[in-house]
Formats: C-alpha cells, sequence, structure tokens
C-alpha cells in the first residue's frame, strides 16, 4: 500500500481523483467497475487511486488490538445488559447477539487462522476446514453486529438505507458506536487523502448493501475536505436517483456535489476535464450535478454509453490482490455489456429510463490479448466475465480462438439456454476453459416463460445444461416465483424440474420476483398484471418498491413451495454469499475446478456423520446395536463454549426482523448453553456436561451412552444428533 501511495503522490501538478469501493464488498476478489474508470481516465491525463475499502477494512478490524478492543465492548453491554434483570424485546435480540458473540470473544485466534485457510490452497480445498473458517468468519461479523447494534453486519451485508427509511437514520451510522467502519475512515483513510490532495473523490454504491455506507462515507468526506468534488454512482444508486423527487435529491446532495448514471467512463473522465479548468459540469452525459450557488440540481436529457471496442481493459494495479480471502486470484473481466435478449420483462439493467443499452461484445482477438496480458500481470488464470450475457456465435469464435492461441484460461459466465449450445459448442467452449455457468431457467412452465418473455423453450434448457454438464461445466440455474398469473402447480413444475434433474444441475437458486425500476413491468405494470406499485412510506424512494397483484399466488402456496427446497437442500451444499455454494461465487468458482457435482459429493460428505451417527442409534428389541457403537467414535469438529446466562435464551430472537415473545423476560437464575461459531445456541444440562467431557476423551459411543439410562439416555442421544447435524462433532 505504501509504495503504491507513494509512487501516485509523485506529481503534484496532475488533475487526481481517488475512487473508493465502500463497504460491505466482495472479500473475495475486486469489483471491476473502478478498476474500468481508472484505466479509462488515466491515459486522458487524470491521476486516479482505486481503493476498496471493504477488504482494506476487514484487515484493519480483524487486527488484534481491534479484536481486543471489539471483545470489551461487547462485554460491557452484555454485563450491563445482565445487570438490568429485565430485558424489553429489542434487548432480547441484543442480548442474544451478545450472548452468540462470546465464542468469538474467547476465540480471537480462530479469525487470524481462518484468513489463513483462504489464502491457503491446500486448507482451502479441504471443505472440513473449509466450512469451519466460513463459520468462523460469521462469528466474527456476529461479534461486529453485536457490538454496534442494531447494525445488521455480515461479510457482505449492511444495514440498508430502506430499512432505516430517513436521512436521519441513514446519517445516524456516521456514529462509530453503530458503524464499525467509520473507524477505519478516521484512522487510516482520511489521513491518507489529505496526503494525496485529490481533485475529486469517487464514491460508488453498487448494491443495496452499500445503500447506507457509501452516504455515510461521503457526508465524512465532504465535512473533512470540503473543497474536495465528492461525486457518486453504481448501479444500484443509478436506479435510485432516477426515481429520486426533489426532497430526496436535496438530501443525497448534502453530501455529494454530483452522480453518475450509468457506465461511468466517459462521465467521470468529462467531470474530471471540467474540475482541472475550474468549469462547472453542466451538460456532461450520464451525470447529475447541484449548483452550489443556486441550490439547483442539473440533470442529464439521456443516458449515453461508451464503445466497448474502444475501452481499455480493468485495470487493477491499485489494489493488495492478495488481500482477498481466497487462494488463488480471480479477476472480473467485462467481454460484453448489455443483453442481446433484451425482452425479459423483469429485467431492471436499463437504469430507469426505459433504453435499454445497446448489446456489445469486445473483439475476439482484442479480448484474447487483453486477458493474456491481465494473467501475466497478476499472476492468475482466472476470469469472471462480468456481464449480463454471452451470444453463442461469439462464444463459439471466443472459444475455437482461445485453443487456438495455446493459452489456458479458466472462466465463467451467465448464458441464455439456446438451442445454439449444441452438444459440439459446448464441448468446444468446456475444452476453451468453461468452468461454469449461472443459467436464467427462472420457470420450468411454459406459459410462464411465455408471459415473462424469455423467448425460449424448457426442453432447450435442459439438454443444453446436460450438455454442458456432461462436458464437466458446473451449472447454475436461477428461477423465480410469484410471476403474476403463475399458480402454484405451475411453480410447482420449477421445484419438480430441480427434483428430477440432479444429473445436469450443480446448483440452484430460487428467489421472489421483485418488480423494480427499469424493468417493462415497472413502467407498464397492468400490461403485466401488477395491480399497484406503491412507493407509499418508502421516505428514500429506494429502488424496491411494494407491488401488488390479484393474479399473484398466497404466500401460503410460496411456503409450501419452499418447504420443499428445503428437502432438496438434503442434495445439495447450500451456503450464504460469499461461500462455496452460494450462486456466482469466487470461491465456488475455484471448487468447480473439481467438476460439476462437487457440491454434491461435498453435501454427501458433510452429511455423513449424521446418517452414520443416526445409523448408529437404531434401536433393535429396545437396545442400540452394540457392534454399530463400537465402531463409531465422536470427536468435535468445532471448539465450544459453555456460557452461563441469567436469560432464557432460547426463547430470544437474535433476527431483528424475526417476531419473538412481546413480553419481557427476567432473570430466572443461571441457564449454561452451548456456544459454537454456527449461530446455533443450545442448551446445557447435567447429561449434556457429561457427553462433551466424554466427547473430549474421544470415547466410543457405546462407552459414553452406556453411563446414560431411562431420559437421561433420550438426552445424550439428542444432543448428540444436534451436535452432529450441525457440524460440531463427527463420527
Amino acid at each position: 500500500m505504501t509504495e503504491r501511495f507513494n509512487a501516485l503522490n509523485m506529481k503534484k501538478t496532475e488533475s487526481r481523483a481517488i475512487l473508493l469501493q465502500p463497504p460491505p464488498g466482495d472479500l473475495t476478489g475486486p469489483y471491476p467497475a473502478l478498476p474500468y474508470l481508472k484505466a479509462f481516465a488515466e491515459p486522458r491525463g487524470h491521476r486516479t487511486w482505486v481503493r476498496d475499502l471493504g477488504i482494506e477494512a476487514f484487515h484493519f478490524l480483524a487486527r488484534e488490538e481491534q479484536l481486543k478492543a471489539l471483545v470489551q465492548r461487547a462485554s460491557r453491554m452484555r454485563e450491563r445488559l445482565e445487570a438490568k434483570g429485565r430485558l424489553e424485546q429489542d434487548e432480547q435480540r441484543q442480548y442474544a447477539l451478545l450472548a452468540s458473540a462470546v465464542w468469538m470473544e474467547r476465540n480471537l485466534r480462530a479469525l487470524g487462522d481462518a484468513v489463513k485457510t483462504f489464502g491457503s490452497a491446500r486448507r482451502f480445498r479441504d471443505y472440513r476446514q473449509y466450512k469451519r473458517s466460513c463459520r468462523v468468519l460469521d462469528a466474527f461479523f456476529r461479534l461486529l453486529s453485536a457490538a454496534h447494534f442494531p447494525a445488521e453486519i455480515g461479510p457482505a451485508d449492511f444495514t440498508s438505507a430502506q430499512s432505516v427509511n430517513s436521512p436521519e437514520g441513514v446519517f445516524a451510522f456516521c456514529d462509530p458506536s453503530l458503524n464499525p467502519y467509520v473507524s477505519y475512515y478516521e484512522e487510516v483513510l482520511c489521513p491518507q487523502i489529505a496526503e494525496y490532495r485529490p481533485t475529486a473523490i469517487g464514491i460508488s454504491m453498487e448494491f443495496a448493501a452499500q445503500s447506507v455506507q457509501a452516504p455515510v462515507l461521503a457526508k465524512i468526506l465532504k465535512e473533512r475536505f470540503p473543497t474536495v468534488h465528492i461525486t457518486m454512482g453504481g448501479a444500484y444508486l443509478s436506479q435510485w436517483v432516477l426515481l429520486m423527487q426533489e426532497p430526496q435529491l436535496q438530501w443525497l446532495f448534502t453530501c455529494t456535489d454530483s452522480v453518475v448514471c450509468g457506465e461511468g467512463e466517459e462521465a467521470f473522465t468529462g467531470l474530471m476535464d471540467r474540475l482541472a479548468l475550474e468549469q462547472a459540469p453542466t451538460g456532461l452525459p450520464n451525470l447529475i450535478h447541484i449548483d452550489r450557488t443556486t441550490g439547483t440540481v442539473h440533470r442529464f436529457d439521456q443516458l449515453r454509453y461508451p464503445d466497448v471496442k474502444e475501452l481499455p481493459p480493468p485495470d487493477f494495479s491499485d489494489l493488495d490482490l492478495d488481500a482477498y480471502l481466497i487462494p488463488e486470484t480471480v479477476l472480473p473481466y467485462s467481454i460484453s455489456r448489455g443483453c442481446y435478449w433484451g425482452k425479459c420483462v423483469f429485467c431492471q439493467n436499463r437504469y430507469g429510463d426505459n433504453r435499454i443499452r445497446r448489446y456489445q461484445t469486445v473483439p475476439v482477438d482484442k479480448a484474447l490479448d487483453e486477458m493474456s496480458a491481465l494473467a501475466e500481470r497478476y499472476r492468475t488464470n482466472h476470469f469472471n466475465f462480468s456481464n449480463d450475457v454471452i451470444d453463442p456465435r461469439y462464444l463459439e469464435r471466443f472459444s475455437r480462438a482461445a485453443i487456438a492461441s495455446g493459452k489456458h484460461f479458466v472462466w465463467n459466465t451467465d448464458l441464455r439456454a439456446e438451442k445454439e449450445f449444441d452438444a459440439d459448442l459446448c464441448r468446444l467452449m468446456a475444452r476453451a476453459g468453461l468452468n461454469s455457468v449461472a443459467i436464467g431457467l427462472e420457470s420450468a412452465c411454459r406459459r410462464t416463460l411465455d408471459a415473462m418473455n424469455k423467448g425460449k423453450d424448457i426442453e432447450i434448457v435442459t439438454r443444453v445444461m446436460k450438455d454442458l454438464y456432461d462436458n464437466g461445466v458446473a451449472t447454475q440455474a436461477m428461477g423465480i416465483f410469484g410471476f403474476p398469473g403463475e399458480t402454484e402447480s405451475e411453480a410447482e413444475s420449477t421445484v419438480e424440474f430441480l427434483e428430477d434433474n440432479p444429473d445436469r444441475i450443480s446448483y440452484y437458486v430460487v428467489g421472489l420476483l421483485m418488480v423494480v425500476p427499469g424493468s417493462r413491468m415497472h413502467e407498464d405494470p397492468e400490461k403485466y398484471g401488477v395491480s399497484a406499485i406503491s412507493y407509499e412510506g418508502n421516505h428514500l424512494m429506494a429502488p424496491l418498491p411494494i407491488w401488488t397483484s390479484e393474479t399473484r399466488i398466497s404466500a401460503r402456496a410460496v411456503n409450501r413451495l419452499y418447504a420443499r427446497l428445503e428437502r432438496l437442500e438434503d442434495r445439495y451444499v447450500i451456503n450464504e454469499y460469499p461461500y462455496v455454494g452460494s450462486l456466482s461465487t469466487n470461491h465456488g468458482f475455484l471448487y468447480f475446478r473439481q467438476g460439476p457435482g462437487i457440491l454434491k459429493q461435498l453435501k454427501t460428505e458433510e452429511t455423513g456423520p449424521y446418517e452414520r451417527l443416526l445409523d448408529g442409534l437404531r434401536t433393535m428389541d429396545g437396545q442400540a446395536r452394540t457392534r454399530n457403537l463400537k465402531s463409531l467414535i465422536a470427536r468435535p469438529l468445532i471448539p465450544v463454549e459453555l456460557f452461563r446466562s441469567p436469560y432464557p435464551l432460547d426463547r430470544m430472537t437474535p433476527n431483528r426482523h424475526a417476531y419473538g415473545p412481546s413480553h419481557a423476560l427476567h432473570h430466572v437464575g443461571h441457564l449454561d448453553y452451548l456456544l459454537s461459531p454456527v449461530n446455533t445456541i443450545i442448551p446445557v444440562g447435567v447429561t449434556e456436561r457429561q457427553v462433551l467431557k466424554h466427547l473430549d476423551a474421544r470415547k466410543n459411543l457405546k462407552s459414553i451412552l452406556s453411563k446414560f439410562e431411562g431420559d437421561e439416555l433420550n438426552r445424550a442421544v439428542s444432543f448428540l444428533l444436534a451436535l452432529a447435524s450441525q457440524g460440531i462433532v463427527t463420527v
């Protein structure tokens, strides 16, 4: 970091900008937007420094001194609540988080070990070690959430603007007691900005999870550097700002001077040109700005998009790629922009101006030259094609050229399952390095697909996924429930498709339909069966409205569908982003090097100990099978901690969106609970303590269970099954 900063700081007379990706972000790899801006701006005379604050702030907060301070803060908060003797509902949620964070408080070194696992190819591929490290990382973020309650903080999550729903609610997170990232901004970022002396600071808001953090960061920097031009941009903000009315715009421009909408290369460079000449940025494409003398907000006429054939490749030189939590760097690369189909009625990739971006691809020779240069410069051959979708004719040309070049690339992408993707083309793409694809299944019902204007046949989807899978390419199916007019039986056909095709599906995800700005459904709702779209009560006009339809399936039907999906999850590893088993993640990308069926194999290995334990505990004439029990030795996989609480933790609701007991909880004496990195708190009594003692002695199950009879034996068996089902012990 210091060497890169000194190199940037050598020339004092240049126009210069610092571009910031605020937390939360992807801790496993860089996002492409700001490196593309840098690559476009620097040849035009504007020195640009790209920062990924998500990964930087993580390493700052994970330092030993920061962890100790965090633990002390959480401990004091927990002690204050315990001293009250009575907890109201919000206090119950906070205390449940603080209690679950105790494991992290007592195992601080586990975080450093987890980070090392993510960085080690050998340990990363050992799924048992990998899964434990994921749980430790989650435990760290639960500790952050507990110590900064009511902030909701995860590896890729933070409280959203829509959830706080007011300017005051957003800017409340300028308080370091609510926002752990503020200390990083003040202690590290601001001094570096002061030394760098930028002409402008750019802040990206790509996701809803950054909708609080980005304006908070902008406000802090605006107050600290009032003469520096602050500009904001990003995909989420582009949708949001085009919905904003005067009150919301005036709020936004209290912390920023301009907003770049859509693709920002030309707008950002034009802004820097104007700032260098001390001119107002009026009339620039894709730019909204405020005149500070009059308070007038100036909007652009229409969005403009650059020609991808003229764009340089992304420049990641400012980023410490070794800092990301992954053993091999995966680089994002936009080999195309826009969608060649562009007709799906729910798609929002039009930034709210009802004009779809023209589909363009990077010329094949140019793409291969740029990927070769990036691979050599950053010592990796792994590429995530960061795009909407790529047409089959282009992929055929690209694959043939990649094979002919002799270069070995490993890449993934999103695809439409077109008939042109025949067995020969699927085989060709696999030979060219295609590792995994995400395919928009959406629905397995033809009538629903036609209503969505997907323009595809489920038989073709089935065949393409099979051809890809058989050639070693992992396939990820994406579905949607709740399209207007879809019946429960039609939605069930999507579940049945997933159930019936494990031989061609590596992973799946099914979400609920959202009607969002920029989509045809949002612009002409009645045409697509939407009765009403409402922003009532949405004081910040966040781009996630409430929508209703008289022909939408019921909530009970949706719950039944998800119950079937939960049973289907027994076949697949399902983890939350950014881990293996989450859709289109860098970790999953690397794991798919082991084959398209790896997640199902891992699921079998993950559930094996529980199944072996369950089989060993099956009874015959009321007596456990002695032979089976003697052959099973249970041992802990994850360290556990016993925690004594004056409150009944199992009656609390750590999720602030869950509805727990409405009454207050009182001291009930001291109750013991088992804590681990898994976010499950298990009550512990005398029997459970004895089981834990025997587990530590590495005794076989026959020896352990022979110490109990009657109700105690039943409790011991239930406890062992609970530990095995959570992956806390293995046999």
